[in-house]
């Protein structure tokens, strides 16, 4: 029997819920996760998680908005300390090599994408993907402003190729394991230089 730690506060407790399940969803799929393993890696029991959750769904989608937004201010930052725009790609598919947090989201959207039949889950999934589709968007106006990307690249058409990327990034670790992550790397580098201005395109004409 997993006795509750009282000293942790309520922010505390759901945080340490949501830490604790975005990594057994992530690991074992959805359906496949044990709130009982969840309630045990946060501390608590499985009556005190049910507390904070009614649902093992309602669960899940607080997990993948949370994982959202500790996501988008991992690669705010990554972008922020980054030269340029287009630095901050292959930084975060770099960063996804070592970071669990990354692969996580990205998993947590491709089980929510099954489970698209509970409106919950189908409201953190839109929100999930317009947020990081916003970012995505947002940068490459930022890179095209700056004059590193091509100014016939349509940000959000550009966003919806990148936002596939992280999908294909997610697959290829489901099947291959973490080594698979290693060629995103180069993948991200490769989809640089496809944005990137030719010497020869307008933009770069005197």
């Amino acid at each position: 029997m997993v006795l509750d730690d009282v000293r942790l506060t309520a922010g505390q407790r759901r945080s340490a819920i949501l830490a604790a399940a975005r990594h057994e969803f992530a690991s074992r799929g959805f359906r496949g996760a044990r709130t009982a393993a969840i309630a045990s890696g946060a501390g608590c029991s499985e009556p005190t998680l049910y507390k904070y959750f009614p649902s093992k769904q309602a669960l899940f989608a607080a997990v993948l908005r949370d994982a959202t937004d500790s996501m988008k201010e991992m690669v705010d930052a990554l972008m922020a300390a980054g030269v340029g725009p287009m630095a901050g790609m292959p930084a975060v598919a770099e960063r996804a090599t070592s970071d669990p947090l990354i692969i996580e989201t990205i998993r947590l959207r491709t089980l929510a994408a099954g489970l698209v039949d509970d409106p919950e889950v189908r409201a953190a999934l839109t929100a999930s993907v317009d947020e990081v589709r916003g970012c995505m968007a947002a940068h490459i106006a930022a890179g095209q402003a700056a004059g590193e990307i091509r100014s016939d690249v349509d940000p959000d058409d550009a966003a919806w190729i990148l936002y596939g990327y992280t999908l294909a990034g997610g697959h290829a670790h489901a099947v291959h394991g973490h080594a698979a992550l290693g060629e995103f790397v180069a993948v991200a580098d490769t989809l640089c230089r496809m944005f990137r201005p030719h010497p020869e395109s307008p933009e770069e004409t005197p």
